[in-house]
Protein backbone atom coordinates (compact mmCIF):
# COMPACT_ATOMS: atom_id res chain seq x y z
CA UNK A 1 0.00 0.00 0.00
CA UNK A 2 1.20 3.37 -0.87
CA UNK A 3 0.90 6.16 1.61
CA UNK A 4 -1.57 8.83 0.59
CA UNK A 5 -0.10 12.22 -0.16
CA UNK A 6 -0.70 14.80 2.52
CA UNK A 7 -3.53 17.21 1.68
CA UNK A 8 -2.44 20.62 0.43
CA UNK A 9 -2.36 23.09 3.28
CA UNK A 10 -3.99 26.54 3.12
CA UNK A 11 -1.43 27.85 5.58
CA UNK A 12 -0.18 30.81 3.48
CA UNK A 13 -1.29 33.87 1.54
CA UNK A 14 -1.50 34.05 -2.17
CA UNK A 15 0.39 36.75 -4.04
CA UNK A 16 -2.89 38.52 -4.82
CA UNK A 17 -3.84 38.70 -1.13
CA UNK A 18 -0.43 40.14 -0.25
CA UNK A 19 -0.72 42.77 -3.01
CA UNK A 20 -4.22 43.83 -1.88
CA UNK A 21 -3.03 44.15 1.73
CA UNK A 22 -0.04 46.20 0.56
CA UNK A 23 -2.27 48.59 -1.45
CA UNK A 24 -4.65 49.05 1.51
CA UNK A 25 -1.72 49.78 3.83
CA UNK A 26 -0.22 52.26 1.33
CA UNK A 27 -3.55 54.11 1.02
CA UNK A 28 -3.92 54.29 4.80
CA UNK A 29 -0.38 55.67 5.17
CA UNK A 30 -1.00 58.24 2.41
CA UNK A 31 -4.21 59.42 4.12
CA UNK A 32 -2.46 59.72 7.47
CA UNK A 33 0.39 61.67 5.86
CA UNK A 34 -2.02 64.07 4.14
CA UNK A 35 -3.91 64.58 7.39
CA UNK A 36 -0.73 65.28 9.32
CA UNK A 37 0.68 67.72 6.74
CA UNK A 38 -2.70 69.46 6.47
CA UNK A 39 -2.76 69.89 10.24
CA UNK A 40 0.79 71.24 10.27
CA UNK A 41 -0.02 73.70 7.48
CA UNK A 42 -3.15 74.87 9.29
CA UNK A 43 -1.12 75.39 12.47
CA UNK A 44 1.52 77.38 10.59
CA UNK A 45 -1.16 79.54 8.95
CA UNK A 46 -2.82 80.20 12.30
CA UNK A 47 0.53 81.13 13.84
CA UNK A 48 1.33 83.56 11.02
CA UNK A 49 -2.18 85.06 11.27
CA UNK A 50 -1.82 85.62 15.02
CA UNK A 51 1.57 87.25 14.55
CA UNK A 52 0.19 89.49 11.79
CA UNK A 53 -2.74 90.47 14.01
CA UNK A 54 -0.37 91.42 16.84
CA UNK A 55 1.71 93.54 14.44
CA UNK A 56 -1.41 95.27 13.05
CA UNK A 57 -2.65 95.98 16.59
CA UNK A 58 0.68 97.54 17.51
CA UNK A 59 0.49 99.85 14.48
CA UNK A 60 -3.09 100.76 15.39
CA UNK A 61 -2.15 101.47 19.02
CA UNK A 62 0.62 103.86 17.95
CA UNK A 63 -1.78 106.16 16.07
CA UNK A 64 -2.28 109.43 17.90
CA UNK A 65 0.41 108.71 20.49
CA UNK A 66 2.98 111.47 20.60
CA UNK A 67 1.87 113.26 17.47
CA UNK A 68 -1.42 114.42 16.03
CA UNK A 69 -3.50 112.26 13.77
CA UNK A 70 -3.22 113.43 10.18
CA UNK A 71 -4.46 112.13 6.83
CA UNK A 72 -1.84 109.84 5.36
CA UNK A 73 -1.14 106.66 3.47
CA UNK A 74 2.11 104.92 4.37
CA UNK A 75 3.64 101.47 4.08
CA UNK A 76 6.59 99.60 5.45
CA UNK A 77 8.14 96.26 6.29
CA UNK A 78 7.90 94.66 9.73
CA UNK A 79 10.43 91.92 9.01
CA UNK A 80 10.04 88.15 8.90
CA UNK A 81 8.06 88.46 5.65
CA UNK A 82 5.41 90.87 6.97
CA UNK A 83 4.59 94.22 5.41
CA UNK A 84 2.11 96.85 6.58
CA UNK A 85 -0.02 99.56 5.02
CA UNK A 86 -1.63 102.40 6.98
CA UNK A 87 -4.41 104.62 5.63
CA UNK A 88 -5.87 107.52 7.60
CA UNK A 89 -8.50 109.75 6.03
CA UNK A 90 -10.85 112.32 7.50
CA UNK A 91 -14.55 111.50 7.27
CA UNK A 92 -16.06 114.37 9.24
CA UNK A 93 -15.20 117.66 10.92
CA UNK A 94 -16.97 119.98 13.30
CA UNK A 95 -15.93 123.25 14.89
CA UNK A 96 -16.64 123.46 18.60
CA UNK A 97 -16.17 125.99 21.35
CA UNK A 98 -15.35 124.35 24.63
CA UNK A 99 -16.31 125.80 28.00
CA UNK A 100 -13.79 127.10 30.53
CA UNK A 101 -13.97 123.89 32.53
CA UNK A 102 -12.93 121.87 29.46
CA UNK A 103 -10.05 124.07 28.36
CA UNK A 104 -8.55 125.49 31.58
CA UNK A 105 -9.42 129.19 30.97
CA UNK A 106 -9.05 128.97 27.17
CA UNK A 107 -12.16 129.34 25.02
CA UNK A 108 -10.61 129.14 21.55
CA UNK A 109 -12.68 127.40 18.89
CA UNK A 110 -11.66 123.77 18.43
CA UNK A 111 -11.90 121.55 15.36
CA UNK A 112 -13.01 118.01 16.09
CA UNK A 113 -12.09 115.71 13.22
CA UNK A 114 -13.24 112.12 12.85
CA UNK A 115 -10.77 109.92 10.98
CA UNK A 116 -11.23 106.52 9.36
CA UNK A 117 -8.12 104.45 10.16
CA UNK A 118 -7.15 101.20 8.42
CA UNK A 119 -4.07 99.07 9.09
CA UNK A 120 -3.41 96.10 6.80
CA UNK A 121 -0.70 93.54 7.53
CA UNK A 122 0.21 91.11 4.74
CA UNK A 123 2.56 88.17 4.26
CA UNK A 124 3.25 85.51 1.68
CA UNK A 125 3.23 81.73 2.14
CA UNK A 126 3.95 79.29 -0.68
CA UNK A 127 3.41 81.95 -3.34
CA UNK A 128 0.06 83.03 -1.89
CA UNK A 129 -0.48 86.43 -0.29
CA UNK A 130 -2.46 86.59 2.95
CA UNK A 131 -3.54 89.70 4.81
CA UNK A 132 -5.29 90.93 7.92
CA UNK A 133 -6.99 94.29 8.10
CA UNK A 134 -8.05 96.30 11.16
CA UNK A 135 -10.29 99.35 10.89
CA UNK A 136 -11.43 101.91 13.43
CA UNK A 137 -12.40 105.55 13.76
CA UNK A 138 -10.51 108.06 15.84
CA UNK A 139 -11.22 111.63 16.96
CA UNK A 140 -8.61 114.33 16.99
CA UNK A 141 -9.26 117.74 18.48
CA UNK A 142 -7.21 120.82 17.62
CA UNK A 143 -7.47 124.39 18.69
CA UNK A 144 -8.08 126.62 15.67
CA UNK A 145 -4.72 127.83 14.41
CA UNK A 146 -2.77 124.68 15.48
Amino acid sequence: MRPEPAPASDAGFTLLEVMVAFVIAALAIALLYNGATGGLNATATATKSEEALALARSHMAAIGKGEAIAPQETSGVDGDGYSWHLRIRPIGQRQMTLSDSDTANDTKPTNAVLYDVQVRESWEVAGRTHDISLETRRFDMRTAGD
